[in-house]
């Protein structure tokens, strides 16, 4: 919960006034702490070596499903996120995202381009590679 904005200083006071009150309540300082200390681990190089894996295992896992005849929405994948197409296979984004949940793999359903199932079904499965 929360954000940041940044900007310069003088767009600050604009800021302050568009967002508080209304938008914006007041500070919940253990939510600002732990921002603090996210960040602060964000600077470790150790940061940057997590990142990079996640992108690696994205990619290998990404080079493995399509090379077991599984289609990507994008053909494959430069982040830490993959969308499969489910059309034709006989399983919907509903049906995977329930089985694999009863082997403890963290998906989820999603609507892929010109979706012939409804947000509820789907035809797309959404993985990602931050907890490999």
């Amino acid at each position: 919960r929360g954000g940041m904005i940044l900007c310069k200083e003088k767009y600050a006071k604009a800021i302050d006034k568009a967002v508080f009150p209304g938008t914006q309540g007041g500070p919940l300082m253990h939510i600002i702490a732990a921002k603090a200390v996210a960040f602060g681990e964000a600077l470790k190089p150790e940061f940057k070596i997590y990142q990079q894996r996640i992108i690696n295992n994205a990619k290998a896992l990404a080079n493995g499903l399509t090379a077991r005849g599984l289609r990507l929405v994008s053909g494959g994948t430069d982040n830490h996120l993959m969308l499969l197409k489910l059309t034709g296979t006989g399983v919907t984004g509903k049906e995977l995202e329930s089985r694999l949940d009863k082997v403890h793999i963290t998906a989820n359903k999603n609507t892929i381009p010109y979706d012939p199932e409804s947000p509820f079904i789907t035809s797309g499965l959404r993985l990602g590679t931050p907890a490999v």
